[in-house]
């Protein structure tokens, strides 16, 4: 480009609206706009030569150094989030991250564009909880119809017994009001899925970390019931994902595929990498889904297990209702396939470049227990 005054495009980066930051390979700083000064203090002069770690968190350093280092070793861009707290206020920051090269196509260091996104965040946490509400309100009919079922029953048990002075008569529906008060147990139980805690601190870790956890978690269960684990999970790079969300999903789909094997059989998890997301496989050689009913199985309290679906149990059907909800809140989606004698497969897809919900971002990698499903 021709025709341009000495210095265009310097005052053009220094008058940008969002913070541009330049860094060597030592991540030190060679250039700072206007808009950095404005966000985090301090001028150009007094930035230049300080380190860009400086203005990230201790827990996000080692993610944002390893950021900056690909793309300086590898020439490829990336973005990841970052936070930047202050007294009495903190602020999210999506950063991206660009190689800088010379003319001769040697790569001398790394742009770091960085626009505040708080609001957005905050919009998007709002957004998070109206769906979520949405979906217990649509849940609350058929929760209140089952346990009134459930009730009902309890009730008619009652009755029937009371007039008898039979022991035995007496045992039965003692069995029976325990089998009733597990069913309303398992039905409350997943719709912890539906509404998690708001003031539960969200803990964040890689993709590869969580499906190396949930592997980790099935063995003991595929060992016991003779099933044979066959893994095959790509190094993705991705940036962090909620363990409270992911873990269940993973889990429950592994749960319903342990119950379809019953004993033996082969359960093969695979992650890949798409397009732009991460592509989640989960399928077993099990007794398969009927096609008649593929349509359903997302729907809440649809099964084909337990006593709502015509076997014994009391698998209430909440799983995969459960599932699609939060998928649908990390911003995935989830397809299934099945054929009957053949076995089920489960494919989600994730956004590797997603806007988490709001919450601190730590490295932390605790545990959670399992929230089995049921198809």
């Amino acid at each position: 480009m021709t025709g341009l005054a000495d210095g265009y495009f310097e005052d053009l980066c220094r008058n940008l609206g969002f913070s541009l930051v330049a860094v060597d390979h030592a991540l030190r700083i060679r250039f700072w706009n206007d808009q950095a000064g404005s966000q985090f203090g301090g001028t150009a002069e007094e930035m230049s030569g300080r380190s860009f770690l400086d203005f990230v968190g201790e827990n996000q350093r080692a993610e944002v150094e390893r950021l900056l280092t690909l793309t300086m070793e590898q020439g490829t861009a990336g973005e990841t989030e970052v936070k930047y707290e202050e007294p009495g206020h903190r602020r999210t920051f999506v950063l991206i991250a660009s190689p800088i090269t010379d003319s001769a196509g040697e790569c001398v260091g790394a742009s770091a564009c960085m626009r505040d996104i708080s609001g957005r965040k905050r919009l998007s946490r709002e957004l998070a909880r109206s769906r979520r509400m949405a979906s217990l309100g649509a849940m609350a009919g058929g929760v209140a119809h089952n346990f009134n079922n459930i009730l009902g029953g309890m009730l008619t048990s009652i009755d029937y017994v009371l007039p008898s002075d039979s022991p035995r008569e007496l045992r039965r529906t003692l069995r029976l009001l325990a089998q009733a008060i597990g069913r309303a147990t398992r039905i409350t139980q997943q719709l912890e899925a539906f509404a998690e805690c708001e003031h539960e601190k969200i803990e964040m870790a890689e993709l590869n970390v969580l499906m190396d956890r949930f592997l980790e978690r099935i063995k003991p269960q595929a060992e016991e019931t003779g099933i044979r684990i066959a893994a095959d999970v790509a190094e993705v790079e991705s940036r962090p994902y909620e363990a409270q969300r992911l873990m269940p999903i993973l889990e429950s789909l592994a749960q319903n595929a342990f119950d379809a094997m019953s004993t033996e059989g082969t359960l093969t998890v695979r992650m890949e990498r798409g397009d732009d997301e991460a592509v989640i496989t989960i399928a077993d050689t099990g007794c398969g889904i009927p096609e008649d009913v593929l349509d359903r199985v997302f729907e809440p309290f649809f099964t084909t297990k337990g006593q709502l679906g015509g076997g014994e149990g009391d698998n209430p059907g909440l799983g995969l209702a459960a599932v699609h909800g939060l998928v649908a809140e990390l911003g995935g989606k989830i397809q299934l396939e099945s054929a009957v004698g053949v076995g089920t497969t489960v494919e989600v897809r994730l956004p590797l470049h997603r806007e988490p919900p709001g919450g601190a971002i730590s490295g932390e990698q605790g545990s959670r227990s399992s929230r089995p499903g049921g198809y």
